[in-house]
């Protein structure tokens, strides 16, 4: 059975403590000077709360891949003087209609309104180093927060109920990097329906191959329950991500990364290419 820590801060060790729980137990005491959140990343071993089939911790802020997590956003409201909004979880219910769904919102904006299908689900105020929370019964359609500050709407963000997967797509950190035997591009891989919604919920394996002056060294996709290689040239999506880990030769050129879907199991997609550009470089001196 795969085990995963909850979104909403609720399964976790006796001896540990949430995330909302030090950070106002820290912000009351301006004598303090700082403190220290473990982890940053997840990481191999220390599968806790949980053994087999887990195999790497669950306390970071980011999953292996450094995808960020809904607690990212909690941090990201509280540490930055920038607008934040995120709502969640996703809004693919099927079969589970008319259920009672807990919709949480971070946020360091001044109110929060949601909505279901364009129909108020209630105002809330934010109130500093906390979450907000409404309890809203599924059905299919769009969910959406809008965040107010100073009596104005300037942050919205809205989750639809997505089609199946059709598309996959590639998105480069860089689409060049250095001829040097080691620069690196890390390749974000996800799944969208028809309409270029990414589908929080395909699991799809996808195959790789790579040609050019390079070579792919490592995959991922963040899920700690899966015992897949990582370094074969196949992953499994988790949550519609994946990620591939691209490093070029020591001969100037381009890298070529395909990814696909084999006949079984479907859904079958097609295939789609991203390439990066691998410039001539200064090499390392060699000891």
């Amino acid at each position: 059975m795969r085990n995963w820590v909850s979104a909403y801060d609720a399964n976790h060790p006796f001896w540990a403590e949430l995330a909302e729980e030090w950070w106002k137990f820290y912000a009351g005491r301006e004598w303090l000077a700082g403190g220290f959140a473990w982890t940053g990343f997840d990481y191999r071993g220390e599968p806790t709360p949980y053994g087999w089939p887990s195999i790497n911790s669950q306390f970071g802020i980011v999953d292996m891949c450094g995808f960020p997590k809904d607690n990212y956003f909690y941090y990201k409201a509280w540490w930055s003087k920038e607008p934040v909004l995120w709502m969640f979880p996703h809004w693919n219910w099927k079969g589970r209609e008319g259920e009672v769904i807990r919709v949480w919102v971070h946020s360091n904006l001044d109110e929060v309104e949601l909505f279901l299908n364009g129909a108020s689900q209630g105002s809330q105020k934010v109130q500093p180093l906390t979450h907000l929370e409404w309890k809203v019964k599924y059905e299919p359609g769009t969910i959406e927060a809008r965040g107010s500050l100073g009596g104005k709407v300037v942050v919205t963000h809205a989750r639809g109920t997505t089609g199946e997967p059709e598309k996959i797509e590639l998105t480069a950190d860089r689409i060049q990097i250095n001829a040097d035997g080691e620069d690196v591009a890390v390749v974000r891989v996800e799944v969208v329906d028809g309409g270029g919604q990414h589908v929080p919920t395909a699991d799809n394996p996808i195959v790789f191959k790579v040609s050019g002056e390079g070579a792919l060294i490592g995959v991922g996709n963040g899920d700690p329950n899966c015992p897949e290689s990582d370094k074969e040239s196949k992953r499994s999506l988790f949550n519609g991500l994946a990620q591939v880990i691209l490093q070029a030769s020591k001969t100037s050129g381009k890298i070529t990364l395909e990814a696909y879907t084999e006949d079984w199991p479907g859904p079958k997609l097609p295939s789609t290419k991203v390439t990066i550009e691998t410039k001539k470089a200064e090499l390392r001196p060699s000891v």
